[in-house]
């Protein structure tokens, strides 16, 4: 029954992404075209308020109901600056130097909250971080926030990725009997849907630093919490993820060792060259809700069902998207 709470949500979700529209359009908050972009027409940015208002929902409801203890409540909160930052972005510039500190100070003040991390599971070992829990979690994070929004650049596919993970982990979160967390990533869910109604190709609104960046921190803390549940591995929370994490990382690599500026604006994702390739955003976005689908989601499952077997079977399902991305020629420069 407490699932019921995403249908409001969802029009709520709907009616702040036409209400933020009209914002941006009236403030000029816009996404201009450029020869760095995958869009060609000037287009309103912010739509991703929209998923932060489901998400704030969905935390007032597990506060209020107590079905997460205070600390844990607290911890979710410290998705809120990371969209501040994102917005004050959006509005003009900040250097990516500040929006890593204000991540990264997030991300240890979690970790204070919630205290030492529980082992992770690798193969038939059960390995302690112990201080160095307090050099990861943070680089995880950071690499999370930052690679959504990396991968948020063609009409549909970051929406479509929130959609999918936000859903999938909702699903195997209610498996093991945790529904406080699987009621919070339904709740993301009803409002990355709600924005995807003017965000799907051709989009009509943006997502915007506010947006990606918050997902992905979100979804970092999201998993975290699960971790210290012990209701959700965090192999299955990868190879949810993959798509993203495989196609950003090797074209951050690559460019890096290109001597290239990664934080600077580009057109060299897999799935950017893929979009211009076909001609189409939404076949692109439909091709990674496939590959999620039919791939990925019962690789999580047994990840889940089988933790002993995390580590392999993210592997196995990692190993095919490198291809992928390798065919198109991701981080490089060339066309």
């Amino acid at each position: 029954m407490e699932a019921f709470i995403t249908v409001p949500i969802f029009l709520l979700s709907v009616l702040a992404t036409f209400g933020v529209k009209r914002v941006a359009i009236r403030t000029q908050l816009l996404a201009l075209p450029t020869e760095r972009s995958s869009h060609h027409v000037t287009t309103p940015v912010g739509g991703g308020l929209a998923i932060v208002l489901a998400y704030l929902l969905g935390i007032a409801y597990s506060w209020f109901s107590a079905t997460l203890a205070p600390p844990e409540v607290q911890a979710l909160l410290a998705a809120l600056p990371v969209a501040l930052i994102g917005l004050i972005d959006d509005r003009g510039h900040v250097d990516f130097r500040i929006r890593l500190l204000v991540q990264a100070l997030g991300a240890i003040y979690v970790l204070v909250l919630l205290g030492a991390l529980p082992p992770i599971r690798i193969a038939s070992m059960n390995f302690e971080l112990g201080v160095w829990g307090w050099l990861l979690v943070p680089l995880a994070l950071l690499w999370l926030t930052n690679l959504y929004n990396f991968m948020d650049g063609i009409d549909g596919l970051a929406g479509a990725e929130t959609c999918f993970v936000a859903a999938s982990a909702a699903l195997l979160l209610l498996i093991n009997g945790d529904r406080a967390l699987a009621l919070l990533c339904l709740c993301l869910f009803a409002g990355a849907a709600g924005f995807l109604t003017l965000n799907w190709p051709p989009a009509r609104i943006f997502m915007g630093d506010v947006g990606s960046g918050f997902t992905g921190y979100t979804l970092g803390l999201v998993a975290l919490l699960s971790h210290y549940h012990g209701t959700m591995s965090l192999w299955s929370w990868v190879l949810l993820l993959a798509v993203f994490i495989v196609d950003a990382t090797m074209t951050l690599v690559r460019r890096v060792l290109a001597g290239q500026r990664w934080y600077h604006a580009h057109r060299t994702h897999a799935y950017q060259r893929a979009a211009r390739k076909y001609h189409s955003h939404e076949a692109v976005s439909l091709c990674v809700l496939s590959i999620n689908v039919t791939w990925l989601l019962p690789l999580a499952f047994l990840a889940g069902k089988h933790p002993e077997y995390g580590v392999y079977l993210t592997i196995v399902g990692i190993v095919p998207l490198v291809v992928l991305a390798g065919i198109f020629r991701a981080g490089r420069e060339s066309s």
